[in-house]
């Protein structure tokens, strides 16, 4: 008995500890781990640029091929980040400072034409209380963008800790990405299998959503731009480029960037351009890409069915922002893995013989 009770108190001491390291590690990685995270997502997503490099070098210095892929993950991310502030910030401040200049130059008439202040005056609404609101909005939306290029500027040591970070990260969980993989297969207290097919899942939707995101990113920034190009908005190339790197926002996603433009060309006169890039844009550049090809890119490279993408997507997005367009399908995916080791190894009446209906629709044909 008394061998029983040591035995007993050292495992009941053995977790209490074990529970307070595990607390003390996430009060410790709370602080980073959106830097920790975006670190794991591009492991992941460039680890075949990574097995790829490592073979050609042979198998060779390791250390380099991890670093090699994360530079250039890393190197495409700066890019990205300086067009948005210096092309399109650039261009975005130009606008409203010219909106407001011709409102303090022109009038409204000379801004808003003949046809719309007509339309105004009929409806009790005189263009000269109008132009000083509009002068006064152009300006402070010109000064709240200056201004927000310069929080851009003075946060820049906090960004600069994240991209340095998330950097480290990516290249040591490349660097160790086998046997980290082995490790974690080996040390949770579940068959080997059980755990190998959930770390599988998890890749797998990190991928697809990595790689959906990006197609969706171009497809919507080149349609976005044909439609502004073909209706004559200015600089379509720029508004092109925000819409697809809008496109990865939650909520309003591309809307930030089309809706401005479809207002702008209406008040300025260009009703009919307004209204058909307002057309366009709903079906081409929104419910094309976000009801039917983002839902079977995901879905046939994650064997997950419709409805469970549009769960996994949209509310991982209202549940954690930005980083739920990863986050909530890996959420569900470990869900679905769990329930179906559930149904072959632990289900009292053996494994289910009904067809999966979590799984992605089988081909119409079969």
């Amino acid at each position: 008995m008394a061998s029983i009770e040591r035995t007993r108190l050292h495992r009941t001491t053995f977790l209490v500890i074990f529970a307070l390291a595990a607390y003390l590690f996430w009060r410790t990685l709370e602080p980073i781990w959106v830097p920790v995270f975006l670190g794991l997502v591009i492991a992941v997503g460039i680890y075949p640029l990574h097995e790829r490099l490592l073979r050609k070098l042979g198998g060779k210095h390791p250390g380099l091929p991890a670093a090699l892929a994360t530079a250039l993950a890393m190197i495409a991310a700066l890019g990205v980040m300086a067009f948005l502030v210096l092309v399109v910030g650039h261009r975005v401040v130009g606008l409203a400072q010219d909106v407001a200049k011709r409102y303090q130059d022109r009038g409204a008439t000379g801004v808003l034409g003949n046809d719309i202040v007509g339309i105004l005056s009929r409806l009790g609404v005189q263009p000269d209380d109008l132009q000083a609101r509009i002068v006064e909005g152009a300006q402070s939306v010109a000064t709240f963008l200056g201004k927000g290029l310069t929080s851009v500027l003075t946060g820049l040591f906090s960004a600069f800790f994240i991209f340095i970070f998330t950097a480290i990260t990516s290249y040591y969980l490349l660097r160790e990405g086998s046997d980290a993989a082995s490790w974690l297969v080996e040390v949770v207290p579940l068959p080997n299998w059980e755990v190998a097919l959930i770390v599988r899942d998890v890749r797998d939707v990190t991928r697809a959503m990595l790689f959906s995101t990006a197609v969706m990113t171009i497809y919507q920034g080149v349609t976005a731009g044909i439609g502004y190009w073909i209706f004559g908005v200015d600089s379509p190339l720029v508004w092109a480029a925000l819409t697809g790197i809008a496109s990865i926002m939650p909520a309003v996603g591309t809307a930030i960037i089309w809706a401005p433009v479809t207002v702008f060309l209406m008040v300025t006169g260009h009703v009919g351009q307004g209204l058909a890039v307002l057309a366009w844009s709903l079906v081409f550049v929104v419910f094309v890409a976000d009801y039917i090809l983002r839902p079977k890119l995901v879905g046939t490279r994650i064997k997950m069915n419709d409805l469970l993408v549009f769960i996994a997507i949209f509310g991982g997005i209202e549940a954690y922002g930005v980083l739920g367009i990863v986050l909530g399908p890996v959420a569900v995916a470990v869900f679905l893995a769990l329930i179906r080791i559930y149904q072959r190894e632990y289900r009292p009446d053996g494994p289910v013989r009904a067809h999966d209906i979590t799984a992605a629709e089988r081909p119409l044909h079969q």
